[in-house]
Formats: structure tokens, sequence, C-alpha cells
């Protein structure tokens, strides 16, 4: 992208994302009036999250952004920039669903190991049970950590590669919640 919050070439970005360079432009344009230092630290985005999807007002979203933010942050830098934010977004708003399911298993690939751990996936769903006030998130994520195990954990190693999890997305109701975070 260049320098710190300089000018990313739009041209180059609109070849990896579904955006013209006149739409990237606008969304540059607007990310600056917002962060007019060119970047996003962790608890700014915690505060737009909130804001964007109106999250349970007894809910507690901070340890669900938390995860999302490690999503955005691909540098792993702790702040997210402008190309960072929009190639996500990209995948969010724009991507097939193969696109969203790989992204899905990042998202609880939390230690980044190319595998899902019945812990991890328990700790991404209690945060998320936890910003929409479910009663007793941690219980809950468990019990649903459990049932996608025991249905798609093929290979029984109590890992979830992101084969099987992609294999069973559409017909594994427990993974299909876990999407969802219901």
């Amino acid at each position: 992208m260049g320098g710190k919050g300089s000018k990313p070439n739009f041209k180059e970005l609109s070849k990896s994302t579904k955006y013209t360079t006149k739409e990237l432009e606008a969304f540059f344009k607007k990310f600056k009036a917002d962060f007019p230092d060119g970047k996003i630290t962790k608890p700014q985005f915690i505060k737009l999250y909130q804001k964007m999807f109106e999250t349970d007002s007894d809910g507690d979203a901070t340890e669900f952004c938390g995860h999302v933010f490690r999503q955005y942050d691909k540098d792993n830098n702790g702040v997210i920039d402008f190309r960072e934010f929009v190639t996500t977004l990209n995948v969010a708003s724009n991507g097939t669903a193969q696109e969203k399911l790989h992204w899905s298993f990042q998202l609880y690939d939390v230690d980044g190991s190319g595998s899902l751990s019945e812990a991890e996936i328990v700790q991404v769903l209690s945060s998320i049970y936890k910003s929409r006030s479910v009663p007793d998130p941690k219980a809950k994520a468990t019990e649903v950590a459990k049932e996608i195990f025991s249905k798609a954990d093929d290979s029984k190693d109590n890992k979830l590669s992101e084969a099987e999890f992609v294999r069973h997305a559409a017909n594994c109701p427990a993974i299909g919640e876990m999407l969802q975070g219901h």
C-alpha cells in the first residue's frame, strides 16, 4: 500500500477484489475521514463493529470482535490498514460460498494451525453467544462443539481439517449453527 496512510493503488486492489476503482476511491475517502491516520486500532474496530451490527445491549462483543479483528489484521501488526479492511470486506460482501467458508474456518482456527480443535470452536462460539447474551455461553458452545466433532471429524483425530469443515458445512446442522452463531 505504500507508506503509512498513503493512497493505495486502486487499480491493483480492484484486481484482487470485486470492487471497481471508483468504489475503492470512495471507500478510501470514507476510510480516511473515519480513520485519518489510515489504520483502525482494535478498540476502534470493536466500537465500529458494535455500532455496525447493533450487538445486544446486554451482551459483550469484545471477545468476539477480537477474533474478527484477527481476521482483518492479516500482517498481525495490531492495526487494520485500508488494504486489509477492503480485502476482508470483499470476502464478506462479495465472496463465493467457498471463500466465506474458508474465512469462517480461519476465524475459528485461533492458533493458526490449519485445523480446529474442540477448544477453539468453544472459544469462538462462546464469544459469539456472549455477545448475544445467550445464557451459559460456554456450556452451549461446548454442546455444539461436541456435536460438530461427533459428525464431522471423519479422521477421528480430534481435529477438524478445513476439508472436513467444508465437506460437512452443508449437511451438519451444528456447523450451520456455528456459522450463524445461534
